[in-house]
């Protein structure tokens, strides 16, 4: 074991012809051997970090979240800690939600909150052009043989595709849905063929040149769609990695509707949060995801090669378990040149981990982690909510103090949303009948996008029981009791979370949160106070793009774009319209946008942070 974390074997066989790639076969051999990683944090984001991209040359790694910038690491000095990040000058209105750069590392487009992607040119750090969507955008994938071509997937249940070439104000319409897309990519091998996720109608195959219909929808081991969240092809296509809500991450083969394997670990869960997948290694011989109990996993492709057989291969148990996250890991991306991992989710950093030690960097590579080397005190419902109340100020986009040091409010926050959702899970598993009233006709899991619990508010989340699942569930339970001791009592002491509390609320003497749900079950709505208004700057805000007309009928024209251009043949940004939105809540929630019942001020959750999203 010794030799192999020792690199002087391989460069003796290098010096004498036996070895051609010398990186390739250490990084091989040190991976599979591997227990753990070397990690190093990078740090200069003001909030969550929701997104994170290579360039296809590993040179760049651009990232952006919550504090609505999108960064630019010369990721060889990152790695050594030397030089800083470069911000693009355009500002997004609200969370950045995916990213995308160009093959020759030019251009990288930024979509999210606001419902557009902005095209930004790296070496300039201007806004070239816009494009738009009628709700929050998820997922972009630009064409791997002409950056001019961008698939995008949103909230507002379509598949977009953008020629920049011809217009940014028209794009053609793959797919009409009710719920929202979450995810797309390319081919690597084919620019005319799309991987999508959607909420409802789970992982689908789209060509290009006859769209509204698939070629393939990949289905579950029960035949049933599932709701999806993120979907990857690997490097040549044969292969498909997708993620489902409250499910194992699942490996298809490209031509096959059956899965071929799934990746299993028993305290493994995607629930809290949206996120994503890739594979690593060389040649794709790992997958990766991140949990919501703060931790990365590392499975290996089976040995068959994920081949499509009669009944899917259960890959069991990961390779390997990452531990570094202090909270919720969702977003994770694999750098070929540099054999890497990049990770991030709710904290404000992005983790990098290595097979090889780089200077500034922990961790060990023979001896297994048995938690995070900064550990911290795990916050339950009642010291978020006290957190907020005793501060006297919400989670909002105001990054004006421009700290990268975390929040303990948005900390508290996410603790309590897992607190929650477990408590949802024990209720699941107490209430199961083994009836099949939690699927619809077609046979899927009734979603929960009708429940999708707002920030500022402490209503209980209602999630659809789902059979089959009592035993995970109480593996959940166990597995994060010691984390959160109060998530197993909290059902019948907790007045905050259950309706039918809020009488024992006002007998012990303390008012109940004005958030909390009355005896009707309406919710009285916060109202977020205002801040001094931040003198003016330099920074690029792009305008508001809410107030547009409904798209028509037509398939090929996206018309719900405005009258007149934003960037003039010029390119410079039109300042005379500039009117930033920002959303209630600081990361990426799953649920629909709302209205507020009364008062001017509107409140659009985001897409990370709420359990009920339109999955």
């Amino acid at each position: 074991m010794a030799n192999i974390s020792n690199p002087l074997p391989y460069i003796t066989k290098r010096e004498c012809g036996l070895l051609s790639d010398l990186r390739t076969e250490i990084f091989n051999k040190r991976l599979f051997a591997a227990k753990n990683l070397y990690r190093r944090d990078l740090v200069c984001h003001f909030g969550c970090v929701n997104a994170i991209e290579f360039s296809n040359n590993g040179e760049l790694l651009v990232s952006g979240g919550d504090d609505r910038r999108v960064m630019v690491w010369q990721f060889g000095q990152a790695i050594l800690d030397k030089g800083k990040p470069e911000a693009m000058k355009a500002l997004h209105g609200s969370n950045i939600f995916c990213l995308g750069i160009t093959r020759d590392s030019q251009k990288i487009y930024s979509g999210g909150n606001d419902d557009i992607v902005i095209v930004h040119d790296i070496e300039s750090t201007r806004p070239q052009e816009v494009l738009r969507h009628q709700r929050a955008v998820c997922s972009l994938s630009i064409d791997p043989f002409n950056d001019r071509i961008v698939a995008t997937a949103g909230n507002d249940g379509r598949l977009l595709l953008f020629d920049t070439r011809q217009s940014v104000h028209e794009s053609l319409v793959i797919s009409r849905s009710r719920k929202a897309y979450h995810g797309v990519m390319f081919h690597p091998q084919q620019s005319d063929m799309v991987v999508a996720a959607n909420a409802r109608d789970g992982i689908a195959l789209w060509d290009l040149r006859v769209p509204k219909h698939p070629v393939i929808r990949y289905v579950g081991n029960n035949g049933a769609f599932q709701n999806s969240m993120s979907v990857r092809f690997n490097q040549t296509g044969t292969h498909i990695l997708a993620l489902r809500r409250r499910l194992a991450p699942v490996l298809y083969s490209a031509h096959a509707v059956e899965p071929v394997a799934e990746f299993y670990h028993q305290d493994y869960y995607n629930s809290c949060t949206m996120k994503s997948c890739c594979f690593a290694g060389t040649n794709d011989q790992f997958v990766l995801s991140g949990s919501d109990d703060f931790n990365l996993y590392m499975w290996k492709m089976p040995d068959s090669g994920g081949t499509a057989t009669e009944k899917s291969i259960s890959v069991k148990p990961p390779h390997m378990v990452l531990y570094g996250h202090r909270s919720i890991v969702n977003q994770v991306r694999f750098n070929s040149n540099y054999c890497l991992i990049a990770s991030s989710g709710v904290e404000k950093i992005i983790k990098v981990w290595s097979a090889m030690e780089f200077p500034e960097m922990r961790g060990t590579l023979l001896e297994e982690a048995q938690g995070s080397d900064n550990p911290r005190e795990i916050y339950s419902h009642e010291d978020y909510v006290s957190l907020v109340h005793h501060s006297g100020q919400y989670l909002t986009h105001n990054y004006a103090e421009q700290s990268t040091s975390e929040d303990p409010r948005m900390m508290a926050f996410f603790d309590s949303l897992v607190q929650r959702e477990l408590e949802c899970l024990a209720e699941e598993s107490d209430s199961l009948d083994g009836s099949s009233s939690a699927t619809n006709n077609n046979g899927n899991a009734s979603d929960s996008s009708d429940s999708c619990v707002e920030f500022f508010t402490v209503a209980p989340l209602r999630v659809a029981s789902i059979g089959g699942r009592s035993q995970r569930c109480s593996r959940m339970m166990r597995m994060l009791a010691p984390r959160y001791p109060k998530t197993i009592r909290a059902q019948k002491r907790h007045s905050l979370f259950r309706h039918k509390d809020n009488k024992s609320a006002s007998k012990s003497g303390k008012s109940a949160p004005s958030t909390s749900a009355s005896a009707k079950g309406k919710r009285t709505a916060l109202r977020r106070t205002r801040g001094p208004r931040r003198p003016a700057s330099r920074t690029i805000c792009l305008p508001n793009t809410r107030a547009r007309a409904s798209a028509p009928s037509s398939e090929r024209t996206d018309s719900d774009e405005p009258m007149h251009c934003l960037y003039g043949n010029s390119g410079s940004v039109s300042v005379t319209s500039l009117n930033i939105r920002t959303s209630a809540c600081p990361t990426r929630a799953r649920g629909p946008r709302r209205r507020p019942a009364s008062g001017p001020t509107r409140t659009n959750p985001c897409t990370a942070c709420t359990a009920a999203r339109e999955v």
